[in-house]
């Protein structure tokens, strides 16, 4: 059963940059069976007057969102499982879509570093006397 979460008042900032969900056995891209789009989860955070939560939520394609964003999440669902002794609740948006810059002091995901290049074989760094 799909539980409806009324998310008025409610701001949501996203945490991580959106990973794609797998199939475990195969590592092949999960697929949402209503739309054929790709599957992601956001990690946002939730905050409401009475504080702050953090949750990963599922959507149907890319979603155009990085870290630090203010983003809006429409059709906010919840979803309680229960599988070999272990039970959880999964989250499910329609869309999650950026509404602004990142928030002030956020930095976004470093990109790697070009590895500075080797020095030629044979020196010494020693000069010939």
């Amino acid at each position: 059963m799909k539980l409806r979460i009324d998310i008025a008042g409610t701001q949501f900032i996203c945490t991580r940059a959106p990973e794609q969900r797998l199939v475990h056995e195969s590592s092949e891209p999960r697929i949402d069976r209503e739309t054929g789009l790709v599957l992601w989860q956001v990690q946002v955070m939730a905050l409401d007057a009475s504080g702050g939560e953090v949750l990963a939520v599922t959507v149907a394609g890319q979603p155009d969102v990085g870290v630090g964003q203010p983003v809006k999440v429409e059709g906010l669902t919840a979803l309680p499982w229960s599988q070999e002794g272990r039970s959880g609740v999964a989250f499910r948006a329609a869309s999650i879509r950026s509404t602004g810059a990142p928030v002030a002091g956020v930095l976004p995901t470093p990109k790697p570093s070009i590895a500075s290049e080797p020095t030629p074989t044979g020196s010494t760094g020693k000069s010939a006397a």
